[in-house]
């Protein structure tokens, strides 16, 4: 049996890892993307049923999409170098700021799209700080 052939022990020479550098694959761009795409069209149809000019729906959808998905990809560029407290108070106030405002596109009070924001994003927080707590990587 030849050293090349024997088990645990490379054929090749290979090439040490590089230190800070992290390869991201193709749904580190589209899921922040897609997320930014559902909920421009989303908010799109909530102005759109208030009755609002052609080019406030436009303006809603496109501005309120770009911004979810700017943020969204922020998140999860820096996800890796948050303590889990902050990346859960990060993606819950993402995810309250997000439904609170949809809320307030399908005709809800200020105060009542605000308080179910706050809520939802208090939820999303502990759901994820939970997560992250107990499969610690």
């Amino acid at each position: 049996m030849s050293a090349s052939a024997q088990p645990g022990i490379p054929t090749k020479p290979t090439a040490p890892a590089l230190p800070g550098r992290r390869r991201h694959g193709r749904a580190f761009v589209a899921v922040p993307l897609l997320l930014g795409i559902a909920y421009g069209l989303y908010a799109a149809f909530l102005t759109s049923n208030n009755g609002a000019s052609n080019t406030r729906i436009m303006l809603d959808s496109f501005v309120g999409g770009a911004v979810v998905a700017v943020l969204s990809f922020l998140i999860a560029a820096a996800q890796t170098r948050l303590p889990r407290e902050r990346r859960a108070a990060a993606y819950g106030g993402l995810f309250g700021i997000a439904m609170g405002y949809l809320l307030s596109l399908s005709g809800e009070t200020w105060l009542k799209a605000g308080f179910l924001g706050l809520i939802l994003g208090l939820s999303m927080g502990l759901i994820v700080f939970y997560v992250r707590y107990t499969h610690e990587t």
